[in-house]
C-alpha cells in the first residue's frame, strides 16, 4: 500500500493517492506508517491543518522515528511557523545524525535568516552524509551569492544543475542566481521548468512575469499572469497587487486595475494596492472608477485612515471635487482621528476660523502630543501673544521627544523661538548643541590652500587678465557662496536658466576634481594634471547633458587652488561668489546650516575657517587672480526680484525673477544682536568683514 500511495503521489493523483491512505488508515489505526502516508496525501491535498495532526499521530506511535521529525518540520515551515520547524529539525538529526535532508532544510532556513555562516557550517556537514550532492552545491551556490561572488555562485548552482536538472530546489537557486547575473534567459527557462512542474505555484508565477516585465516583454508578462487572473478565488492579495503593479509599469492601467480591484476587495486598506490603484486611475484619467471602488470599499471598512486619505486625494485631483465633504464623512467615521482631526484644523485654518482650528489643534495634540502641524499651530498662537510662553512650551516639549532626530528638531525650534524672545543667550547654546550632535554627520571643514603670499610669489603660473578671452565671452559661470551667504536663494533664481547644475548637492553628484574633497591640496603642491582634470571634467558635463562649456557650476566649496586649473585650461570662464556680511553669515551658518552640510565643530574654529575663506576671496578679487563677480546680497535673500536684477547686472544679460523662499535667514545686521554672546567669533570674523567694506559694528 505505501509503495502504490507514494506512486499515486508522484503521478500527481492525490485524491487517488488520499483515498488509499484514508483506506490504510481505517485498516490499522495504530500504524505509524499509515498515519505517515495520510499526512503526505494530505499535504498534496492541500489540507495542511490535517496533513498536521497525522504526522503528530505518527509521532505519538513512533516517537524516535527521524523522518517522521522531518515531514513535520518541512510542513509546520510551511505553514509559516520557522520556530517550531526549526526544532522539528533538530529533533530529527538528534535522532539520527545522517538525515541529510534535514541538514539541508536547516541551511535553507539559515539563508532566509541571512546567517551564511551558519547555512556553510549545515552544508558542510550535510556534505559529510552524502559527498556530491547536488543540493550541497546549491547551499554553497547561495552562500556564495549572499556573500556578492556572483560567478562563483553561477558557477556552483550550474554544476548542479547539470547533476538534477529537474530538482526544484536547484532550479530555484539557478534561477535566483541567473537573474542576480543579467542571465535572464536562464532564469526565466528555470523558472518555466518549476511551473510545468507545479502549475499552481503563484509566487513562481509572479517572479516569472516580474522577470519578463524586467526584460521589457509586457505581452509576456500579462500572458504569463492570466492564469492567476482567471482564477475568480484563492488568490492571495499579495499576488494580484504584484500582478496590478507589472501591468502599471507596463503603462496599462485599466488591465492594472481588474487585479487591483480584486485586492482591494479583499483587503480594502492594503497600503499598496492603494497606491497602485491610485497611480492606475490617475494614468487612466478615471476618477468614476476610483470613487466607486473606494466608495465600495468605505462601505464595509470605516476605520482606515490610509482609505479616506486616498478618498480625499481623488476629490482633490478634480476640479471642484467635494474635498469638505469627504473630509466631512471622515471626521465622523473617526472623530479620535489624528489624521482627520489634523485635516479639520486645515479646513478651519483655511475658512479663517482660527480659534475653531486652535481648539481642534489642542484636541490633536491630546491624542497625539507629537503632531507637528497642531503643535505648530499652538506655539504660533502662544509666539504672537507671548514668545516667553512659546519657548516654555516648546521646552516643556523636549523631554517627550522618543527620537534623536525628533529632538533634534524641537531643540532648533526652541532656539528659533528664543531668538524671538530676545534670549540670544539660550539660543546660542542650543543651535551650539545641535552642531556638536550633529558633527559626525555633517562634512568636516574643507582645507585651505594657498595663502595669499603664495600667490604674490609665483605660486600659480602666469596670467594676463586683459589678454583671457579677448572676445570677452564667458562660457562657464562657477558659482560659490561661504556658509551663511544664503547662495541657495541665488541658486533658486539661476534654476530657471538653461545649463545650470546643481546635482553637486544630491548623492547621484558627479566624483570629479571640483567634488574631490582632497583636490585642493593636491592642486597646491602641483601634483595633479590640470588638462586631465579639466578632460574629466568636460566628460561629466556631458553625462550631466551638458555638451558645450556652457553650464553655470554651483560648487560645494571654493579654494584658491582650483586656478592652478581654471588659468591655463578655461579663459573663457569666471567665479560668482555670494557674500553677505561675515558676522550675518557666521549666525545664519550657526542657526540653519549650509547647503553643503559643513560642520561646526566649535565656534571659534568655525569662525577662522570663515575668516581665512574670506580672505582668500578677497585676494582673488583684490588680484584680480580669475575673472569674478562678489555678488553682495545683504537685505535682498529673500526678494526674487531683487535677486534677479542683481544677477543681471553681474551677467550683463536679463535673468527672470523667481520666487525664493522666505523666512530661513536672519534680517540683515541681526548679528548685532548677538554682539556680546558670540563676542570672539566676531572678534575673529571683523577685520575681514571692514575689508569687504562692511562696518566695524
Amino acid at each position: 500500500m505505501q509503495e502504490q500511495v507514494f506512486d499515486a503521489l508522484r503521478r500527481g493523483a492525490n485524491e487517488e493517492a488520499l483515498a488509499m491512505a484514508r483506506a490504510a488508515v481505517e485498516g490499522d489505526p495504530d500504524s505509524a506508517l499509515s498515519q505517515q502516508m495520510l499526512a503526505m496525501a494530505l499535504s498534496a491535498s492541500g489540507e495542511h491543518a490535517g496533513a498536521l495532526r497525522a504526522i503528530d499521530r505518527a509521532l505519538e506511535l513512533a516517537p524516535e522515528e527521524a523522518g517522521f521529525h522531518f515531514q513535520r518540520a518541512g510542513m509546520l515551515l510551511s505553514a509559516g511557523n520557522a520556530d517550531a520547524a526549526q526544532a522539528a529539525l533538530q529533533q530529527s538529526v538528534q535522532l539520527d545524525p545522517n538525515q541529510f535532508g534535514a541538514y539541508i532544510l536547516q541551511a535553507q532556513m539559515a539563508l532566509g535568516r541571512g546567517d551564511l555562516h551558519e547555512a556553510e557550517r549545515l552544508g558542510r556537514l550535510a556534505s559529510l552524509v552524502a559527498p556530491g550532492h547536488p543540493w550541497c552545491a546549491m547551499v554553497d551556490g547561495m552562500v556564495a551569492l549572499g556573500r556578492g561572488d556572483h560567478d562563483g555562485a553561477f558557477a556552483l548552482l550550474s554544476d548542479a544543475a547539470g547533476k538534477a536538472p529537474d530538482d526544484p530546489q536547484v532550479l530555484l537557486g539557478l534561477a535566483q542566481v541567473s537573474e542576480v547575473k543579467g542571465h535572464f534567459a536562464f532564469a526565466e527557462q528555470a523558472l518555466r521548468k518549476l511551473l510545468e512542474q507545479n502549475p499552481l505555484h503563484d509566487a513562481l508565477r509572479v517572479r516569472l512575469a516580474q522577470l519578463l516585465r524586467k526584460q521589457d516583454r509586457a505581452d509576456d508578462a500579462t500572458e504569463a499572469l492570466a492564469p492567476l487572473l482567471e482564477r475568480r478565488d484563492d488568490v492571495q492579495v499579495a499576488w494580484l497587487v504584484a500582478g496590478g503593479e507589472i501591468e502599471l509599469a507596463a503603462r496599462k492601467p485599466r488591465e492594472a486595475l481588474q487585479w487591483l480591484r480584486r485586492a482591494l476587495a479583499s483587503e480594502p486598506a492594503n497600503a499598496r494596492a492603494l497606491q497602485a490603484a491610485l497611480s492606475a486611475w490617475r494614468l487612466a484619467g478615471d476618477a468614476e472608477d476610483a470613487r466607486a471602488t473606494l466608495e465600495s470599499a468605505l462601505a464595509t471598512t470605516t476605520d482606515a485612515p490610509m482609505l479616506w486619505r486616498a478618498r480625499l486625494s481623488i476629490e482633490a485631483d478634480v476640479a471642484g471635487g467635494d474635498v469638505e465633504g469627504v473630509a466631512s464623512r471622515w471626521i465622523k467615521a473617526m472623530p479620535d482621528d489624528a489624521g482627520a482631526l489634523e485635516l479639520q484644523m486645515r479646513l478651519q485654518q483655511q475658512a479663517g476660523d482660527m480659534a475653531s482650528a486652535l481648539d481642534t489643534a489642542h484636541r490633536i495634540v491630546s491624542l497625539s502630543p507629537g503632531n507637528a502641524s497642531a503643535q505648530a499651530l499652538i506655539v504660533e498662537d502662544l509666539k504672537s501673544r507671548d514668545p516667553d510662553a512659546a519657548v516654555v512650551y516648546v521646552a516643556d516639549l523636549l523631554p517627550q521627544a522618543r527620537t534623536a532626530q525628533s529632538k533634534d528638531v524641537l531643540t532648533g525650534w526652541l532656539a528659533a523661538l528664543e531668538d524671538g524672545a530676545g534670549r540670544y543667550a539660550d539660543a546660542v547654546a542650543h543651535w551650539t548643541q545641535l552642531a556638536v550632535g550633529q558633527l559626525d554627520g555633517r562634512l568636516p571643514l574643507p582645507p585651505i590652500t594657498l595663502v595669499p603670499e603664495q600667490v604674490q610669489a609665483g605660486a600659480l603660473p602666469p596670467w594676463d587678465s586683459a589678454a583671457a578671452a579677448a572676445d570677452g565671452r564667458i562660457d562657464t559661470v562657477f558659482l560659490w557662496g561661504p556658509p551663511g551667504s544664503c547662495v541657495e536663494q541665488v541658486a533658486t533664481v539661476l534654476s530657471s536658466i538653461d545649463g545650470f547644475r546643481a546635482d553637486r548637492f544630491s548623492p547621484q553628484a558627479k566624483l570629479d576634481g571640483f567634488q574631490r574633497f582632497g583636490s585642493a591640496e593636491a592642486l597646491s603642491t602641483g601634483s595633479v594634471d590640470t588638462a586631465a582634470f579639466v578632460r574629466e571634467w568636460r566628460e561629466g558635463l556631458v553625462e550631466r547633458g551638458i555638451h558645450d562649456d556652457r553650464v553655470i557650476e554651483w560648487l560645494v566649496w571654493w579654494d584658491n587652488a582650483f586656478l592652478r586649473v581654471l588659468r591655463p585650461e578655461l579663459d573663457k570662464a569666471g567665479i560668482v561668489v555670494v557674500l553677505r556680511d561675515p558676522r550675518d553669515m557666521f549666525l545664519h551658518w550657526l542657526a540653519f546650516g549650509s547647503p553643503g552640510q559643513i560642520a561646526i565643530p566649535s565656534l571659534p574654529q568655525a569662525a577662522a575657517w570663515l575668516a581665512t575663506a574670506l580672505d582668500r576671496v578677497v585676494a582673488l578679487a583684490e588680484g584680480p587672480l580669475y575673472r569674478n563677480v562678489l555678488l553682495r546680497i545683504d537685505g535682498i535673500e529673500s526678494d526674487g526680484q531683487a535677486l534677479a536684477r542683481a544677477l543681471s547686472d553681474a551677467f550683463g544679460s536679463d535673468v527672470r525673477p523667481r520666487d525664493v523662499p522666505a523666512g530661513r535667514h536672519f534680517p540683515s545686521g541681526h548679528w548685532r544682536n548677538y554682539a556680546d554672546v558670540l563676542a570672539e567669533p566676531f572678534a575673529i570674523l571683523t577685520p575681514v568683514a571692514k575689508w569687504l567694506g562692511y562696518p566695524e559694528t
